[in-house]
This record gives C-alpha cells, sequence and structure tokens, in this order.
C-alpha cells in the first residue's frame, strides 16, 4: 500500500501566490528596469566564472585548453549502476573514454556558433546512458548535467568520435548535447542577429508547444519551457503549414538544411498560450506568480524527467525577467545584488530577524540548495522550492520523506536529519542593484 505523506504546516491556500502578494505593500512597483538588468547580466559575467558572454568568446582554443575543459569531467571511480541494477564494467567506460574523440583534437581548434533546435540534455559524457550511484535509485543520473532549453545560442567546441554529440559552452555550462539538436551557423552574427532580437515572446507558463504542421515535423508540436525567448517572424505571413496565422503568434524557428547547416522556418504559437511579449516586468508580484505556476511540478535532477531541479527552478524563473544567472546553487551564491548572510552563529530567533529585511523573491541558498523567499506566516518565513524530501521524526532518528516537487514549506522544515532548513542557510539574494 502506498503512503501519502502531507506537507507539514503548509495549508492548502498558501499555494496560491496571491496569498503572499497580498502580503507585499510594493507588490507591483518596478525593481529594476530591462537596462538595468542587463547591466546587472554584466555584473554577474564578471563576478561568477561559469557565466560567460558567448559574443567575446575565443575564435579558437589551443589543444591544452581544449583538452582541459573536456577532461574537467571525470570517470567514476567507485562502482555505479545502470537503470536496470547491473553495475557499469570497465568496459563501458573505456568506450566513453574513445567517444571523446581526443586524437582528433588539433593544435588549434576555431570555435563553431550554433543555435539549439529544441530543448537538449547536456551531459558530463557522449552518451544517453545513464548512471547511478545506488542500485535501483534512478532519481539521479550522474552523467545528467543539465538542459540546454531551444532557441539558446551554442559555441560548439569538439565533436565526439561517433560524430552524434558535440561538446558545447553554453552561457552557463558545459558539457555535450546530441549533434542533431544543434543547427551550426556560418558564423557568430547569423546567431546573434536571431536570438538577440527585440521581437520576441517569453514563455511564462510551464511548457508550450507550437501548433501541429503536418507538412514539416521541424517546427511541429515543439516543445518550449518557462524562460524560452523566442523571436518572432518579421515579415507578414498569412499561412504557415497549410493554417491560418490569425490567433496565432508566427515564429522564427532554426531548423538544418539538407548538409545540416542551419536554416530558420515558420512556427505557429496560439495567442492563448501563456506567453509574454517581451521580457517580464521585474515586480515582486511577477516573481511570486511565476514560481506559484510551478507548484506541483516534478523534479529532476539535472532537468531530467522534463522537470527541474533547486538551482534551475530559481534560474529560469528570473530567466523571464531577462536574467542570466549561472546554473549550480553555489554559483548563484557569488552572485552580485543585494546579499543577507546568515552567519553560523546564528540563533533560530536571530535567523527569523534577518528576514525583517529580505524582500519575497529573493533567492535562499544553503549547501548544495537553491530556495526562493515567499513571506512570512505566523512569524516564520516560507519558502518556495523544487526539493526531494524532508525529515520526519521517528523516535529518536529522522526518516526521509520523498516529495520531488515545488512546493511551499515552513522555513522550520525539517532536512533529512533532523536540522531546519532555516538553520542551513547562508545567504539570500535579491537580484538588483
Amino acid at each position: 500500500m502506498e503512503v501519502f505523506y502531507i506537507i507539514p504546516n503548509t495549508k492548502l491556500e498558501m499555494l496560491d501566490a496571491e496569498y503572499w502578494i497580498e502580503k507585499i505593500p510594493d507588490a507591483d512597483s518596478l525593481i529594476m528596469t530591462q537596462n538595468n538588468i542587463m547591466k546587472f547580466n554584466q555584473k554577474i559575467v564578471e563576478k561568477c566564472g561559469s557565466v560567460y558572454d558567448l559574443k567575446s568568446y575565443r575564435d579558437s582554443l589551443t589543444y591544452d585548453e581544449l583538452l582541459s575543459l573536456i577532461k574537467e569531467y571525470k570517470l567514476p571511480e567507485k562502482e555505479m549502476y545502470f537503470r536496470n541494477g547491473e553495475v557499469v564494467k570497465r568496459d563501458f567506460y573505456y568506450h566513453i573514454n574513445g567517444n571523446l574523440n581526443i586524437t582528433e583534437i588539433k593544435e588549434v581548434n576555431p570555435v563553431q556558433y550554433g543555435i539549439t533546435r529544441r530543448k537538449t540534455s547536456l551531459r558530463s559524457f557522449p552518451t544517453e546512458i545513464a548512471v547511478y550511484s545506488k542500485k535501483g535509485d534512478i532519481e539521479f543520473d550522474r552523467f545528467q548535467e543539465t538542459s540546454c532549453q531551444a532557441l539558446e545560442p551554442v559555441l560548439v567546441l569538439h565533436e565526439s568520435k561517433d560524430k552524434k554529440w558535440n561538446f558545447v559552452q553554453i552561457y552557463n555550462y558545459r558539457g555535450w548535447v546530441k549533434a542533431c539538436d544543434i543547427a551550426i551557423a556560418k558564423n557568430k552574427e547569423e546567431v546573434f542577429d536571431y536570438v538577440d532580437t527585440d521581437d520576441f515572446i517569453m514563455v511564462i507558463g510551464n511548457h508550450v508547444k507550437t501548433q501541429f504542421n503536418p507538412y514539416d515535423r521541424n517546427v511541429s508540436e515543439i516543445q518550449f519551457d518557462m524562460g524560452t525567448k523566442i523571436p518572432l517572424e518579421k515579415n507578414m505571413i498569412y499561412s504557415v503549414g497549410n493554417q491560418s496565422t490569425y490567433g496565432n503568434y508566427v515564429v522564427k524557428l532554426p531548423s538544418k538544411d539538407d548538409k545540416g547547416n542551419l536554416v530558420f522556418k515558420d512556427g505557429l504559437i496560439s495567442i492563448k498560450e501563456d506567453v509574454h511579449w517581451g521580457y517580464v516586468p521585474y515586480t515582486r508580484a511577477n516573481i511570486l506568480n511565476q514560481a506559484f505556476k510551478l507548484i506541483g511540478d516534478r523534479y529532476g535532477w539535472g532537468d531530467s524527467f522534463n522537470g527541474r531541479d533547486c538551482s534551475s527552478f530559481v534560474m529560469y524563473v528570473y530567466k523571464t525577467f531577462g536574467f542570466k544567472l549561472p546554473r549550480n546553487a553555489d554559483e548563484q551564491e557569488k552572485c552580485p545584488g543585494i546579499v543577507y548572510k546568515f552567519s553560523d552563529g546564528l540563533s533560530l530567533d536571530e535567523r527569523i530577524k534577518v528576514f525583517d529585511k529580505i524582500k519575497p523573491g529573493a533567492a535562499l541558498y544553503m549547501p548544495g540548495h537553491a530556495m526562493m523567499y515567499v513571506g512570512m506566516d505566523g512569524g516564520v518565513p516560507y519558502i518556495i522550492h523544487d526539493f526531494t524530501g524532508y525529515g520526519a521524526k521517528n523516535g529518536d532518528k529522522y526518516d526521509f520523506v520523498p516529495v520531488n516537487e515545488v512546493m511551499v514549506t515552513s522555513s522550520l522544515l525539517p532536512t533529512s536529519n533532523g536540522m531546519p532548513f532555516i538553520d542551513r542557510f547562508s545567504s539570500a539574494i535579491q537580484f538588483e542593484m
């Protein structure tokens, strides 16, 4: 019999953004203009080593430079398992090593530019095969790093031996993606003329799709996730795929010609989909509205299971406003902004007192986890986060209760070892100048 748990001290009405927005006196005030957010992004590039301005990336890499980037990922030395529970043998790693194609790295390696055609997984190694630390535990594929959203500019740095994978740099991560998911451009101008357009819609719902196109599967039912910027077709188009464009946005999508090169095709997205023309105005109400659209969404390590994990939840919510945050929690915590530190010696009351200054929508961090502050209730700070679970007291120990979703919880909720989340908080950041 399956056991169902409620989230302690989380009332049903707390799962509505309005419950918290009504508590904020300046909820609809603009925090920063779009111009200031762009300046803030530049400060992120300057302060966080994992975030790049792809336009100013080098035109080529030396042998040693490229090799060191590929070798940042280390093959496991401890016993690992496949999805079916079988132990990973050494010959599997030998095959992966060969597919890295190290022998084909040149003294000078030109950087190519491309655009992702669809959302794609970014892997530690050029393989789709998942590897797990624990037999039977399929929550954490250790070769899954993150996802790269559709319509993102990518720098192609290297190709696998089987030519099915590219080693790429996106604005905040490196790794291997399927070559079929990238359209290679003639030059960087072709890429950035497309992605830097001011005429675009932003996906502000969990997921949206293009309309079904029976004449071209390359633009049919393509899924876009929250935070995806989709350029609009600037020319007047009356029909796409033998369908009227009336009632739809005509979007311009990257595809491949018969030689694998970048071409653009038109697709349709209903005007009733949850999208916004341009970036969303950066207000505290809108931060919470965006976050609460993901309530109940399945947790996915490295964006697996068509979901998100703790830090990408924060990243994609903020992406709808135009922010380019680092991917992982430890890097996000290095970002500029208004920062509040929770020093080690603070009592519980002192930690709660820090929230007198913190505004709802601020990102919260503790070792290995990112969250978002939503407000106070009954003198207790509450958070929304994409998390795996909590600790439930059972005699003199705590049992782990799996949650694996986006949920609102009290900051006093125990972690798996019984320590309340708030006692592990290290900092809070309001992304503003």
